[in-house]
């Protein structure tokens, strides 16, 4: 996929303004897929609060036929809509991709731009699940529409045609990262909202208190918002007040932060839904399940939903990876202006490197399994402290093994420069450090002390230049 480029792309397209009100406010559409609410109720609780929000939805110690065992046969009958010789899409590849994708909503502002944007993958011969969590501010091109963050793809698909938000992000974050999405889930948080009100609220450990005073009002104003440390019952509003807050004090105001606030409403969610008073109680399970059809969309179909339920059954929590994609110093991705908006884009300008990371998501627990290690030491070639040790973090973020970080004997590097050392075929490795560091990968010329190296295990060797730290 190209990328950015200031001068000959424009990233605003006046014929939608999202800024106004009005050019957010899209006709609902029909849904997707019909199903009645008898089937709905049936699996409902097991599949769509997972495809939605996270993961960690749905990962119980306990399999599903226990939670029900002798109490409601439902699972039998979610097996018989499954069917045996069906296969998801993605399947037979081993790979399962779904976009998960959560919005404001009706009621909040820019209820059509995407709030959250995770490429969820399942390796089913593994039951592993990969999580990659996209930037809300990442800047794509959008078909049709030009360049702009992701965030706006699903209000320009909706405008477009109501119903096509989701494919159209699909489409987007194909081309951003050369695979094949198969599915999406698309909940808003209206819906969010409510679902936690009808479940009758989740209780939520505060680990620092903190005070929001930027936390936006549905006018367009600003309200403050607080919590204190300590265990909270939290209703749908506090719930969402705390997921969704930007500006906390107390080190709560950043994305990292607002990460793990989230993860603790889902295990909250999580908790709640799987407790015996609530499973047990058909009342519940009817309002929790009425309120989730209404702000659900997925191109799922309900046989893909019970059969991606089994398979999470059968996912345990130590066998999920994920990645976020950021403009930390760990990060894949800088931040930049454009026409005046903040925007994140891919280091190197150049989708290489993300793509890398989504495509091998899985790979480090295969190099482990195939006794393949790729090694590296890295060498700060220029006088700009603490180079090296941002360069580790990126590596080992994609699996590579670090031998030794340290200073290079000759720190007046303009250029970084890197050495194969090993003769071991690695192809792929050689591609990500090339389009990483903007260079061609030497493989001749290496200066002798350099080549001492070779006999320590040392497939590469990364000298640091002035060129990573711009």
């Amino acid at each position: 996929m190209k990328t950015y480029n200031q001068k000959s792309d424009p990233m605003v397209d006046p014929r939608i303004n999202l800024l106004n009100r009005a050019d957010n406010q899209y006709p609902r559409g029909k849904r997707i897929f019909k199903v009645s609410k008898f089937i709905l109720y049936l699996f409902i609780v097991l599949v769509l609060a997972f495809v939605v929000f996270s993961y960690q939805v749905l990962f119980t110690n306990n399999s599903v036929n226990d939670i029900f065992s002798g109490k409601i046969n439902i699972f039998q009958q979610l097996n018989s809509l499954a069917g045996e010789g069906n296969q998801l899409q993605g399947e037979s590849d081993d790979r399962i991709n779904i976009l998960l994708l959560g919005m404001g909503g009706a009621g909040h502002e820019g209820p059509y731009l995407t709030d959250t944007v995770i490429l969820a993958s399942i390796k089913p011969s593994t039951k592993q699940i990969g999580m990659v969590s996209i930037p809300r501010d990442l800047l794509t091109e959008i078909p049709g529409f030009g360049w702009w963050k992701i965030n706006n793809a699903n209000a320009f698909g909706e405008k477009q045609s109501p119903g096509n938000g989701g494919e159209l992000v699909k489409q987007v974050v194909n081309q951003v990262f050369e695979l094949p999405i198969h599915y999406y889930v698309r909940i808003d948080f209206a819906g969010f909202e409510k679902i936690i009100d009808d479940v009758g609220g989740i209780k939520v450990s505060v680990d620092t208190s903190f005070t929001d005073f930027q936390y936006p009002t549905l006018d367009y104003k600003y309200q403050v918002v607080s919590f204190e440390q300590g265990w909270q019952t939290m209703d749908g509003d506090a719930a969402l007040k705390f997921a969704r807050s930007r500006h906390g004090s107390n080190g709560e105001g950043s994305d990292f932060a607002r990460s793990q606030r989230q993860q603790k409403i889902l295990q909250a969610f999580k908790s709640r839904i799987f407790s015996y008073s609530f499973l047990l109680s058909p009342r519940k399970i009817k309002k929790f399940t009425s309120a989730l059809a209404g702000h659900i969309r997925t191109d799922l179909e309900p046989w893909e939903l019970v059969k991606l339920a089994k398979l999470a059954e059968k996912i345990d929590t130590e066998n999920i990876i994920t990645r976020v994609l950021d403009d930390s110093p760990g990060g894949f991705l800088y931040a930049n202006i454009v026409n005046e908006a903040y925007v994140l884009q891919p280091k190197g300008d150049d989708f290489t490197q993300i793509q890398y990371v989504a495509k091998n998501i899985f790979k480090g627990q295969e190099i482990l399994e195939q006794k393949k290690v790729i090694t590296v030491e890295i060498l700060n070639g220029t006088t700009i402290a603490g180079l090296a040790s941002r360069n580790l973090q990126e590596l080992k973020l994609v699996g590579y093994r670090v031998n030794k970080i340290g200073n290079s004997p000759k720190q007046n590097y303009t250029n970084t420069v890197v050495y194969k050392l090993s003769q071991k075929n690695a192809p792929e490795e050689e591609k990500f450090l090339a389009s990483k560091y903007n260079t061609d990968i030497q493989k001749n010329n290496i200066p002798d002390w350099a080549i001492n190296m070779a006999g320590l295990d040392l497939d590469f060797l990364i000298i640091l230049g002035q060129d990573v730290a711009e």
